[in-house]
This record gives structure tokens, C-alpha cells and sequence, in this order.
């Protein structure tokens, strides 16, 4: 009898430890070389953590093929942050789900440039759902022309989702390619009509600083790649300072996504919404301490977008694209160089910017020789609500405040706006008020006093996005918040300042210089 309860008791205990899967408790294992590094990525299981010493990783080919759950990670860790780098001839792939990769310093690369190119796999391609790169730090790594992450279809189509990249630092690349390529179709598939689903990834507190390169070579992130595909992408308290690789500092090619709290200090771009309508920009700085080069603030292309409660204050604005702070397209409803229109731009401030506030017919005689050349209707932006802003001028202006070619069909609803020592070359009749008055430079008292004075509910009139944890209506309501960010507030905790040059001078070290050329002459051949 006695054994009889014995053998029950023993089978009930296999049985519960089969149904959890048998082994249960997570290990941390430690590895010392890339050997050792290589070979425990095929055992870890969920929960996890590989912890990585110190030292050089030199041409390390990290594959991560297994998966964590939702509350039990794969956590592969630098034991102290910023003290284990990855050189050489680096490829990691993040081919599982819920994994981390944490605390590493991407630097001093050499991969073959033969094997890497614009639009495919990144550094670090994430083909899985559910992961996350954090608090690592992407220095100048070579001369292969790729980004620095991707997440990346897998061979069979599959689209990852739901993956985050925080508090990293992406400084001084100086090959072409976006710093970041969110991915949800294959380009070779955009002239199929292919629609790419929602990724639902999002970036936040990450820093970004790297160097001016010819034509579109790739900016700071690619959001999406065509008008039809779903973004539904959170891209929020991030820094681009000196983020000078192409005319676009970020290139919204998708739908649905939301762009929040971010600063773009001394950027010779634009913040573009470049595809995909219904977008969401709100509580940006768009801000130039110095006139090194001309600055951008934001570029729109598209409709039904949210463009609320940013400051914008540029004393130099983009004169190949029409000095503005803020810039509307012209062009043919939902084409490749698409119409802006039926737009919200609400509780905005325009703080003494050198160039118009608003140009409301952007790149016009471009689109009109485009249009006809393609045989489609042009039209200039219409169907705006421009209501509760703050623009502000000083004598260092010589712009009126908007750029409209002219008033004909645009149906522009102007409502609660005010515009202090400024002048425009056009009437408005209704819905701004022109007044003279001494500013002062707390911007943030100037905006609270307008903004309290003149509060509107304009719920009615907004959405939130489907995936993003945003009450957008509640924060229109609340107006502009906060200051511009600081480098202490994003990237990698243990890395105290930006590497290189180039984010304090805007110029490359001499050395980096060398390659960069070097680099852009194989481009060019």
C-alpha cells in the first residue's frame, strides 16, 4: 500500500514537471571568449541570462535562434556595461523572440563590404517579435555600407512586431543607409501593392549625431517603406543632434505612427512625413543654437496628420526646400510626392524663426513640372485647421510669416492664433491676432500665458492610434510640456559623453575624415 502511494506520488511529480517543460529555473551563464560566446547561444532557454566579460569580441557571428516567453526573457548582458565590444567582422542576428541584447559597444568594425548593402540586413537584424536592443552604443563601425539595425523580414515573409530599441547611441556612421530600418514589406514587393502590417516597435531615448553625405544616403530612421503599409510605430524621446545624413532626419514611410517628445537640435534636415497618411507629431523641439548650417524643422507630405503642441526655433531655415520651419507639399493626392492636406496643426510655437513659420506651398514649381511630366492633377495644401498658435518674430526676420503662392480652393480654417511683432505679405480676416510686444526669453512663460488664455477643445477633431499607449486628444489638451532634451537624458547610461567630434564641431576627427572619403568615392564608382 505504502509503495503503491510512493509510485503516485512520484508519477503526479514527472507529470507536473513535464507539463511545465521540465526545467523551469533560469541560469545565468558567464562567457569569456567568442568561442564560448557562440556555443551557449544554442542552449538558452527562457529566463536566461548569458553574461559576457569584458573584453574584445572580435568578428563575432552571434545568431540567437531560440526564444524567451513574456516574462521570462533571453537576456544576453555585458557583466559591466560599455566594457564589451563588438569588432571586426560583426553579424548579429536576433532570430528568436523576447530576447534582450544589452550593454554592448559596437566600434572599430571591418566586415566585407562586398557582403553588406543599402536596404538589407542591419549590423543587428531583428527578425523576431518581441525584442529589444538597449543600452548599447554604435560607434563609426566601418566602411560597409548597411544600417546599424533593422528589423528584418525573415526568408519566409514573416514580419517582426512589437520589438523596442531604447537608450542607445548612434554616433559618426559614416556609411550610406539609415541608422535604423523598420521594415514590414520587402521593397522589391512595394510596385506589387504588397501592404505591410503593423509593427507596433517603438525607439525612445536614443541619441543620434552622424555626418552630411551626398544625395539620399540615408538618415537617422526609416519608419515603413510606402504609403499603403502600417506603421503604428512610437518614436518618442529621442535626441538627433547634428543628425546631418540626408535631407530627411527621420522618414515616416508608413501609416499611423506617432512621434513624441523628441528634439532635433542644429539638424540640416527635415522630421518628414513622408508616406503613409494619418500621422501623429506632437511636443517636438526643433531647435538651432548656432548657424553653422541651415536647420530644418519638419516636412509633410500626406493627409489627416496631427501636428500639435511643437516648438519651433530656427535662426537659419533650409533655403533649397523654401526657409520654413514648417513645410506643406505640394503635389497630386496620395502619389509618390504627395499632397498635403486636411491637416490639424494646433498649440503650436514658432519662436523667432528665421524664415516663414508656415510654407503652405512647398517645392511648388518642382511639383508642377513633376505633376505634368506625370500626368496628374497638382494641387496646392488645402483643407487645414490652423488654430491656438504662437507666432513670434524679431527685426533678425526679414520673412512674412507664411508662404502660400495663393488663396484659391485651400479652405484654410484659421481660429485663436496670434502672432507678435510679425507681418505678413497676405490678409487673413479672421482667426489671428497681430500684436506688438517686448518678449521674454522664458519661452515657456510666453507659451503657458498665450496657450492658457486661448484653450480650445479640439477633441472632436482627433483620434488616437490603435498599438500605442498615447491619449493623444488629452495631450493636445495640455499644450506644449517641457524643455528641449539633453544629452544626459538619452543613450546608453554608461557612456557620460557623445564619442568622436562630430556632435560638438560638427566635423569629422582627420582619421575618420580619410575613410568617409574613402567611402563615398567607392559610392560614387
Amino acid at each position: 500500500m505504502v509503495r503503491s502511494h510512493i509510485s503516485f506520488l512520484i508519477v503526479g511529480i514527472i507529470s507536473l514537471l513535464l507539463s511545465i517543460g521540465f526545467q523551469t529555473q533560469a541560469t545565468n551563464k558567464k562567457v569569456n571568449s567568442v568561442e564560448t560566446l557562440e556555443k551557449a547561444t544554442n542552449d538558452l532557454l527562457p529566463g536566461d541570462t548569458l553574461l559576457l566579460a569584458d573584453g574584445v569580441y572580435m568578428d563575432v557571428q552571434l545568431i540567437l535562434n531560440n526564444s524567451g516567453k513574456e516574462n521570462k526573457p533571453i537576456v544576453v548582458l555585458a557583466q559591466n556595461r560599455g566594457k564589451v565590444f563588438f569588432s571586426g567582422d560583426v553579424k548579429v542576428e536576433i532570430r528568436g523572440a523576447y530576447i534582450v541584447l544589452d550593454g554592448i559597444y559596437f566600434t572599430n568594425g571591418n566586415r566585407n563590404q562586398e557582403e553588406w548593402s543599402t536596404h538589407g540586413p542591419g549590423l543587428v537584424a531583428i527578425y523576431g517579435s518581441h525584442n529589444r536592443i538597449t543600452q548599447c552604443a554604435f560607434h563609426a563601425f566601418d566602411q560597409a555600407n548597411s544600417a546599424y539595425i533593422t528589423t528584418s523580414l525573415t526568408e519566409d515573409g514573416q514580419v517582426p512586431q512589437y520589438c523596442r530599441i531604447d537608450h542607445c547611441s548612434f554616433t559618426e556612421k559614416i556609411t550610406f543607409d539609415q541608422v535604423i530600418n523598420l521594415n514590414n514589406v520587402a521593397k522589391k514587393d512595394i510596385k506589387k501593392g504588397t501592404k505591410g502590417i503593423p509593427m507596433y516597435h517603438r525607439i525612445d531615448h536614443c541619441y543620434f549625431s552622424n555626418p552630411k553625405k551626398p544625395g539620399n544616403a540615408g538618415g537617422g530612421i526609416r519608419v515603413g517603406y510606402w504609403r499603403s503599409d502600417y506603421g503604428r510605430c512610437l518614436v518618442d524621446h529621442n535626441l538627433f543632434e547634428r543628425q546631418d545624413s540626408e535631407p530627411e532626419i527621420i522618414t515616416s514611410k508608413s501609416m499611423e505612427n506617432v512621434y513624441f517628445n523628441n528634439t532635433y537640435k542644429n539638424c540640416a534636415g527635415t522630421m518628414n512625413f513622408r508616406h503613409g497618411d494619418k500621422q501623429v507629431a506632437i511636443n517636438n523641439f526643433f531647435i538651432g543654437t548656432d548657424t553653422m548650417h541651415e536647420y530644418g524643422g519638419m516636412f509633410v507630405w500626406g493627409s489627416n496628420h496631427i501636428i500639435a503642441n511643437n516648438y519651433f526655433s530656427l535662426p537659419t531655415t533650409l533655403k533649397s526646400r523654401g526657409n520654413a520651419a514648417l513645410f506643406l507639399n505640394c503635389g497630386a493626392v496620395a502619389d509618390e510626392h504627395a499632397l498635403a492636406f486636411d491637416i490639424k496643426i494646433l498649440n503650436n510655437y514658432f519662436d523667432r524663426n528665421n524664415g516663414y513659420t508656415i510654407n503652405l506651398s512647398a517645392l511648388h514649381e518642382r511639383r508642377i513640372e513633376y505633376c505634368a511630366k506625370k500626368g496628374v492633377k497638382f494641387e496646392l495644401p488645402r483643407d487645414l485647421l490652423i488654430a491656438n498658435n504662437l507666432f513670434v518674430s524679431d527685426t533678425n526676420n526679414m520673412f512674412p510669416l507664411f508662404y502660400r503662392l495663393n488663396k484659391r480652393g485651400r479652405n484654410i480654417a484659421w481660429q485663436h492664433n496670434i502672432a507678435i511683432n510679425s507681418h505678413n505679405e497676405f490678409k487673413i480676416k479672421t482667426g489671428i491676432r497681430f500684436d506688438k510686444a517686448l518678449i521674454d526669453d522664458d519661452w515657456q512663460e510666453t507659451y503657458a500665458g498665450h496657450f492658457d488664455k486661448n484653450k480650445i477643445d479640439y477633441t472632436d477633431v482627433l483620434y488616437n492610434i490603435d498599438g500605442i499607449d498615447l491619449d493623444i486628444p488629452a495631450l493636445v489638451s495640455m499644450g506644449l510640456q517641457g524643455k528641449p532634451l539633453s544629452y544626459e537624458q538619452v543613450g546608453p547610461s554608461w557612456l557620460t559623453d557623445a564619442p568622436g567630434t562630430y556632435a560638438k564641431t560638427g566635423k569629422l576627427s582627420k582619421t575618420l575624415q580619410k575613410k568617409f572619403k574613402e567611402v563615398i568615392n567607392k559610392r560614387k564608382k
